[in-house]
């Protein structure tokens, strides 16, 4: 990824990540009025609060088109007064994303920041489009990494809890997450899986295949392993792993992971 740092704090900060042909950009509240022409395109954004002495931080997932982003943008300064800084996520390419790309796009950002252990959507529903054909998804896949690492280096972390829902934030206070006790069975037992399902590796440097058991466990290359990241770490050569991030299933809409089936699961239990 190639990062343009501007000669002032006015100024977004660009990046371009030519594997994913994407442009993306973080601008500051105060300062989207300085956002050039070239983001009156079609794309999307995510809202970013600060974060609190908890380590939670709110946020919101939007798009944009056929409007462009700097118009969105600017209309959130008026309706939404929460959020400090934006990322806006754009094609770098002669062709802009589509309407259905962004709308399939936004409701993939939405499942990996409702699935973020930290993360606090501000969305009243998840956005979508399945009218995207498979191929297009494959694509837009390719983004959801790129935008991962961004929020990672601003201090928002999209990572989901490990398999025991324990965690220790950076100040060393180790805190419960909402996910505490959910497991593979849980989400059979919700028919958000079911025993034979094939798993995926998201991990492109550890390709990998195993499948979920009827028992909630996870079988791996002849083996059976009681937790996802158990499995995921025996697929990685040794090592700590978040299985639950490492795992995706395939769905209509694309590769979905573990965690962002565990991130429905609440919604699923109370009804």
């Amino acid at each position: 990824m190639t990062v343009l740092l501007p000669e002032t704090v006015v100024d977004p900060i660009v990046m371009y990540d030519s594997h994913a042909a994407l442009r993306l950009a973080v601008v500051e509240r105060s300062y989207v009025s300085r956002l050039g022409p070239e983001w009156d395109r079609p794309g999307n954004y995510v809202l970013l609060d600060p974060v609190d002495a908890d380590g939670k931080w709110g946020c919101y997932v939007g798009m944009a088109a056929p409007g462009g982003i700097r118009t969105r943008l600017m209309s959130h300064l008026k309706s939404k007064d929460h959020w400090r800084r934006a990322l806006l996520i754009q094609r770098d390419t002669t062709h802009s994303f589509n309407s259905a790309q962004v709308a399939w796009l936004e409701g993939r950002l939405y499942d990996l920041l409702n699935a973020a252990e930290n993360a606090q959507l501000s969305n009243g529903v998840r956005p979508s489009d399945e009218t995207l054909p498979a191929f297009d998804r494959a694509t837009l896949e390719a983004c959801v990494l790129p935008v991962s690492r961004v929020l990672r280096l601003l201090g928002h972390n999209p990572a989901t809890a490990d398999d025991s829902g324990i965690s220790t934030s950076e100040t060393g206070r180790t805190r419960t997450s909402r996910f505490h006790g959910i497991t593979v069975s849980h989400l059979i037992a919700t028919g958000l899986v079911s025993g034979g399902t094939t798993l995926t590796s998201t991990n492109g440097a550890w390709p990998a295949s195993a499948t979920i058991l009827d028992g909630g466990g996870i079988g791996f290359n002849g083996t059976e392993y009681p937790t996802p990241s158990a499995a995921a770490s025996a697929a990685k050569d040794g090592g700590a792993v978040n299985g639950w991030d490492f795992w995706a299933v395939e769905e209509e809409s694309g590769k979905t992971t573990l965690a962002t089936l565990r991130g429905r699961y609440p919604a699923v239990h109370t009804t």
